[in-house]
């Protein structure tokens, strides 16, 4: 299980179970360990890396697309530098939607996008 959330301008991500959290990375514009994209391919595309260390978290969701024949997509990619080594959807489609002003962000480069 993945999460994230924001409190004032900071984001949280975390990845676990519900027993237990593995991982937390607390982020922010200020600390340069958070990145926001956002991409058109069958429809919009929004994903934000977390990073820690070599290591990139990125979490994303793209809408459905009739005319493209495209369904709801959302998950997880993690990357070591810019090699992916994880690729895992969501059971359950969960839009990146967050009550977060994304402009305060760094835009992230092509080079890490989970399409």
């Amino acid at each position: 299980m993945v999460s994230v959330s924001a409190v004032g301008n900071r984001l949280t991500y975390q990845f676990g179970t519900p027993a237990k959290v593995e991982m937390t990375i607390i982020a922010s514009a200020a600390q340069g360990n958070v990145f926001f994209r956002m991409d058109r391919y069958a429809s919009m595309e929004y994903q934000l890396r977390f990073t820690n260390g070599p290591y990139s978290y990125i979490v994303y969701s793209m809408g459905a697309n009739q005319r493209a024949g495209s369904d709801d997509v959302s998950g997880l990619v993690v990357m070591k530098g810019k090699q992916q080594i994880a690729n895992m959807n969501c059971i359950r489609f969960s839009e990146l939607n967050l009550p977060f002003d994304y402009d305060q962000l760094p835009e992230d480069s092509e080079e890490y996008t989970a399409m």
